[in-house]
């Protein structure tokens, strides 16, 4: 072989060794995000398109766009979002999932993009005047697999049923299988807007369990993935992109 072909060969060799780095590139930049079919204003699927939206979609979208990353959502029941995430079936979790104490042991989350509290949806024509957690001892409540609020409504007393998503909580109350949901705040407001269904009340009075924020999540020590998602987010925050967004959904 001579010099000639020697160099051909060696270009070759580099060309090929620079595709492959260039497809593993890309292959790392399609990041999976886990969301609920059913929790907008935060994700949800579209029920005529089956397309996501929401705000936390929006937002992630947007970050995505501004880090160079892929985004391919992949929806979920509320209850799954933690052990994909942690089992590597997905890369990060947007929707309504929030900072807490026992979340932050096994995930590491970004800066806030939103607040949260649940509150307490009944009959109308119960007139009861529910003033926390306390009060529900005893009541059958109906409120979702992995939410912040499963563990402080049974060690309140209150007869837990689990549901997969907000709307089933919703149609348990109204089926008069429950006696109430306690569910984000957000989601129930936005179900109450936009069902038209009647007959239902939000609680005055009622002290939420958890008052929080908002984030995304990632796998505990993904550190790039993380100073990604953050550093977009700060820089969409600053900029306006999220208010936009928020103000879109009905949100402050």
């Amino acid at each position: 072989m001579n010099r000639r072909e020697i160099n051909q060969a060696i270009a070759g060799l580099l060309m090929a060794g620079a595709m492959a780095a260039s497809s593993h590139a890309q292959a790392q930049a399609t990041m999976k995000v886990g969301i609920t079919p059913a929790g907008q204003p935060a994700s949800g699927l579209n029920p005529q398109t089956k397309a996501p939206e929401g705000f936390a979609v929006e937002t992630m979208q947007a970050i995505a766009a501004d880090a160079g990353l892929t985004v391919e959502f992949q929806p979920m029941p509320f209850g799954e979002l933690q052990h994909s995430l942690l089992d590597k079936k997905i890369d990060a979790i947007a929707g309504s999932f929030g900072i807490t104490p026992e979340r932050q042991q096994v995930v590491d989350f970004t800066r806030p993009y939103g607040r949260y509290q649940d509150r307490l949806l009944v009959k109308a024509s119960d007139t009861g005047a529910y003033k926390s957690v306390a009060d529900l001892k005893g009541m059958k409540i109906a409120a979702s697999r992995g939410s912040s609020y499963v563990k402080p409504l049974e060690d309140a007393g209150a007869d837990l049923s689990p549901s997969a998503s907000i709307p089933e909580s919703i149609a348990k109350l109204e089926a008069g299988s429950v006696d109430g949901v306690v569910e984000n705040e957000l989601q129930l407001n936005y179900f109450l807007r936009t069902s038209g269904k009647t007959g239902f009340r939000l609680v005055e009075g009622y002290q939420p369990i958890l008052i929080g924020h908002l984030a995304f999540a990632v796998r505990k020590g993904d550190a790039d993935l993380l100073m990604k998602l953050d550093g977009s987010l700060a820089k969409l925050q600053a900029d306006g992109t999220v208010a936009a967004i928020k103000k879109k959904w009905n949100l402050d």
